[in-house]
This record gives structure tokens, C-alpha cells and sequence, in this order.
């Protein structure tokens, strides 16, 4: 990785000294300094708010954002979101508390807002993301649970139950989706095919599971048998996507310890933003801070109408 694609904790103090340096790129990016009426906005001195100097409207910048009514410094936010963007394999609660020097249920918080703003699914009134093409590997796998099958299998049904699903797809030299699933059924598999992998010049690589015999059709599917010991064929595998899980439950086993199903979705998406912004660590954490500020917490309507522009 070039230098310039670095970003280190001497460039976050640089960038962001102070809480009006925070405030100030928060308001950039969601505002202008020129308000409607002729004036423009400077900021009240100490307070988190800007005035118009003709019209006398104000502004909160934090509002509607994931800083919205919190007393934690904007310093400690902006601290915690360099570290998220560089723990690629993850940061737990803990970890922050004792890097920023705020309680855990502080620290807790934090790392739960910045998980859910990186959520796929599109909002309300955005277009839907590209679908992936070219060359896709697709697979699913199993996480967690408690239960074991017994010497024999006997108790295998039960034991698969009680783990978690995730479907995944990744574009070779591109992108990856991955979405926790009730199920592991056809019908599921098929949904997460059909809402991110295009069928039109894509070449799709599974294993021999008979779940994708219909709900790949159309698709010019190619796989390899792991019943056999088979992992590759040609251009045929699926090691991608199996090296991406590997890496997901070794960092949440080392890191994490434990995820509940509940919170397990917003974890994998926290592993999906890293793979995919991979390359430099100073493009992830403008990405990573863009995200957060055209997010929002639910419950929360902003009154603004541009989007921050990583």
C-alpha cells in the first residue's frame, strides 16, 4: 500500500484537532455556508449550532446524524470511527472503552450506530446497488450455535437449527454482498441470486448443492463437488467467498468472542465495508465517515437534502 493510501493517527490529528474541526467538516458536508436569504453561516461560539448573519436561521449540524443529542466529544467520535475503519478484523466494545477512555456502554453504543449505518439495504427513495456480473462465486455458510450432533449425527437436524445462515456472492476483482438468512432454503438462496447477481454475461460459480438447480436457471453456472475433495476446476471455485467466511468467524472468535443472531447482520456488514474498500486506508475512512453522515439513527428525520459525497 502507497503512502499517500495510508491513514494514520497522526493524519486524524491533523485533519480533526478539535471539536469545531469535527463540526466544521460535518456541517461541510452536509451544508453550505451560503444561506438563501443572502447571509452566510458562522458558527455560535460554544455551541454546537450556525447562524445565518442576515436571517438569523440556525442550524445543528449533528442533528439527524449518528452525534445527534450525544455529550461524547466529536474528537472521541471522530477517534472511534478511525479505528473501526482500520480494524479489519473488527473492534469490540471493549477495545474502544479502553483506546478512548469512555464507559463501555458509551463505547458499546458507538460501535452498534456506525455497524447499522453501514446496512445495504438502500433507504427509502434510493436506487437499488448495482447487481454483481462477470465472473460471481456464490455461497452460503453456517454460524455459531451451541448444539452438537452426537457421535453419529443423531442430534445433526437439531444442531444445524440453532445456527445462523449467511448467503454471499462476490464479483472477482470486485465487490461482495453478504446477508444473514432465516434459512438456507432454495427459495432464500434464489431471492439473494435474483436481488444481487445479474444473469445477462455473468459466469456463476457454486458448489454442487441442489438448491441452485432451479434457482440458477438462466445463469451459466459452473461448479465444483466438495462432497469429492473437489475445491477447483479450471476457473472453477468458490475460494473467494469461502476465504471471506473463514476471516469473518476467526476475527468475531478472536475479537468478539460472541455475536447474538439479533446483532449478527450489522457485523457482517462491518467485514462487507472493509473487503470492499480494501485497497486504502485514507479512500475507507472518507468512505466510512460519508456513510455515517448521510445515514441516520431511526426515528430521525434531517431537514437536509444533500448527501455527503466521500
Amino acid at each position: 500500500m502507497a503512502l499517500a493510501d495510508k491513514y494514520t493517527l497522526k493524519n486524524l490529528k491533523t485533519d480533526f484537532p478539535t471539536d469545531d474541526a469535527c463540526l466544521e467538516a460535518v456541517f461541510e458536508s452536509l451544508h453550505t455556508k451560503d444561506c438563501s436569504c443572502g447571509g452566510t453561516y458562522s458558527k455560535i461560539s460554544g455551541r454546537k449550532q450556525y447562524q445565518c448573519s442576515l436571517c438569523r436561521f440556525q442550524i445543528a449540524p449533528t442533528a439527524g446524524t449518528i452525534f445527534h443529542k450525544s455529550d461524547t466529544p466529536l474528537t472521541y467520535w471522530f477517534h472511534a470511527i478511525f479505528l473501526f475503519s482500520n480494524a479489519k478484523s473488527g473492534i469490540s466494545a471493549k477495545e474502544l472503552e479502553r483506546q478512548i477512555g469512555v464507559t463501555y456502554k458509551t463505547a458499546w453504543r458507538m460501535l452498534k450506530l456506525i455497524r447499522e449505518a453501514l446496512h445495504q439495504k438502500p433507504r427509502l427513495g434510493e436506487p437499488d446497488p448495482e447487481p454483481l456480473g462477470g465472473d460471481v462465486e456464490m455461497d452460503e455458510t453456517y454460524f455459531g450455535g451451541r448444539a452438537k450432533a452426537g457421535r453419529n449425527n443423531e442430534n445433526l437436524s437439531a444442531a444445524m437449527k440453532k445456527k445462523s445462515v449467511i448467503i454471499g456472492a462476490v464479483e472477482r476483482g470486485g465487490t461482495i454482498r453478504a446477508e444473514v438468512s432465516p434459512t438456507a432454503k432454495a427459495k432464500r438462496i434464489g431471492s439473494f441470486l435474483k436481488r444481487n447477481v445479474r444473469p445477462e454475461g455473468t459466469r456463476l460459480f457454486t458448489d454442487e448443492s441442489n438448491r441452485y438447480d432451479r434457482t440458477a436457471s438462466g445463469y451459466d453456472r459452473h461448479t465444483v463437488n466438495h462432497g469429492r475433495k473437489e475445491y477447483v476446476r479450471g476457473e472453477a471455485h468458490v475460494n473467494t467467498m469461502e476465504a471471506f467466511w473463514s476471516h469473518v468467524k476467526r476475527s468475531i472468535d478472536g475479537t468478539h468472542k460472541h455475536v447474538s443472531r439479533r446483532h449478527l447482520q450489522a457485523y457482517v456488514d462491518g467485514f462487507v465495508f472493509h473487503r470492499n474498500n480494501r485497497h486504502s486506508d485514507t479512500r475507507r475512512f472518507a468512505a466510512l465517515l460519508g456513510t455515517l453522515l448521510a445515514s441516520r439513527p431511526l426515528g430521525i428525520r434531517p431537514y437536509w437534502r444533500l448527501p455527503y459525497q466521500a
